[in-house]
């Protein structure tokens, strides 16, 4: 038994607003964090990711005022997010470079690392499967939270079709005195 129209609507409008301003103001946080490091690669990640809650807040809105339309925005604004972190992620996979990362080591990360009975040739084993392990996992969430929201959505369009036209033709009720 699926859900009326207006319960689906009601639904929609819920999660749009708690994944967009959540989205927005994660990312936004995150962006401003990369300004202040000069992380530029960092800022427009995090600024495109920070436009697609952004989207996805207006894309609700639009629903708000009975325009269907603003269900096509939530759907697109899923596909920006989900481009935006696939490309970051697959960037860093063909660039993933162990000199770099091993030439970052401070004198500290050593020392601790020898503390902690871990050799820089452990470290070097482990730093690759890690590295491929977190981008891949990042790649897999998004896909399913940002693909399957974005499918959601889209899966949702006749339901809200149908319960903006019926709010549009039901009359306005009266005020009960």
């Amino acid at each position: 038994m699926s859900a009326s129209p207006a319960k689906t609507l009601h639904r929609i409008l819920r999660i749009s607003a708690l994944d967009g301003w959540s989205v927005a103001l994660f990312a936004g946080l995150c962006t401003v964090i990369s300004l202040l490091l000069g992380e530029w690669i960092g800022l427009l990640v995090g600024a495109l990711v920070t436009a697609g809650g952004v989207f996805e807040l207006r894309g609700r809105s639009a629903l708000l005022r009975g325009d269907a339309n603003g269900l096509t925005c939530l759907v697109r604004a899923q596909l920006l997010i989900l481009s935006t972190i696939w490309v970051y992620s697959l960037g860093n996979i063909v660039t993933y470079n162990e000199a770099k990362i091993m030439a970052q080591l401070t004198p500290e990360l050593r020392n601790a690392l020898s503390q902690a009975g871990m050799s820089i040739e452990e470290l070097q084993r482990m730093m690759k499967p890690a590295f491929f392990g977190f981008y891949l996992t990042v790649m897999g969430v998004t896909l399913l939270f940002q693909g399957g929201l974005g499918r959601y959505y889209h899966s949702r369009r006749a339901a809200i079709a149908q319960a903006l036209d019926g709010a549009r033709t039901t009359p306005p009720s009266l005020p009960s005195n």
